[in-house]
């Protein structure tokens, strides 16, 4: 057991256990124990051993940790038990579970990232909007290329948040408008893009979409504010 720690100290380059003692502050005479008695080093000084040396707590103690993915838990052993038809069901429910769970976790994205497909389309407008009122008459508003688009977006986002912020705005409320702003951009790729139909992948822009905006109540409705 005492030559791993020896080693191990000699692999990192002290070939005189005083000099590593001296090196890393432990009296000289408590070092040499630890690497005759290396089971009897305790805790926090193994961590620390471990630390220096850029390994783990079962190498300075000199004790093998056990492989990965040896060691059975209760679950494990309850299912090493059961009698081969009892573990396909179990296999069988076990695959329609991640199923649903995997099904559960699409929907939620799709609920979480709806709002912003809809915030990404009115800011997009507005922006659009706000472009053609700044041509002349007959010139076309256009970009150079599709990301030449996406940056001029980008660009016009920042440029809204900080003037919702103004003057007295916070760093904390620029960390938060920059959190919006990224899932924004997201969206903005997610309905710019390809994206799959019925197994093929199709440009965003080669089929209809509908945008679903809520209203908070009718009279809103009429005049046009709409909350993602």
């Amino acid at each position: 057991m005492a030559s791993n720690l020896l080693e191990l100290r000699k692999a990192a380059g002290y070939k005189n256990a005083n000099d590593f003692a001296e090196a890393h502050g432990i009296p000289a005479s408590t070092y040499a124990r630890y690497e005759s008695n290396p089971d009897k080093i305790p805790m926090d000084r193994a961590w620390q051993l471990a630390d220096i040396l850029g390994t783990t707590i079962d190498a300075i103690v000199g004790r093998k940790a056990p492989a990965p993915g040896t060691a059975r838990g209760e679950v494990q052993l309850e299912y090493d038990g059961l009698t081969p038809e009892a573990r396909q069901l179990a296999d069988e429910f076990r695959e329609f579970v991640l199923m649903k769970d995997e099904k559960i976790r699409a929907r939620r994205r799709r609920e979480e990232e709806r709002p912003y497909e809809a915030l990404c389309y009115q800011y997009e407008q507005q922006m659009l909007s706000e472009l053609r009122d700044g041509a002349a008459f007959g010139e076309l508003v256009a970009f150079d290329s599709a990301e030449a688009a996406r940056t001029t977006f980008e660009s016009f986002l920042r440029e809204q948040a900080a003037k919702k912020r103004g003057r007295l705005s916070t760093k904390a409320q620029k960390i938060v408008d920059d959190q919006v702003i990224g899932k924004i951009m997201a969206a903005y790729d997610r309905t710019h893009g390809e994206f799959d139909l019925d197994g093929m992948q199709v440009l965003w822009s080669s089929v209809d979409h509908g945008i679903m905006v809520e209203y908070d109540s009718e009279a809103n409705g009429r005049d046009g504010d709409a909350k993602a």
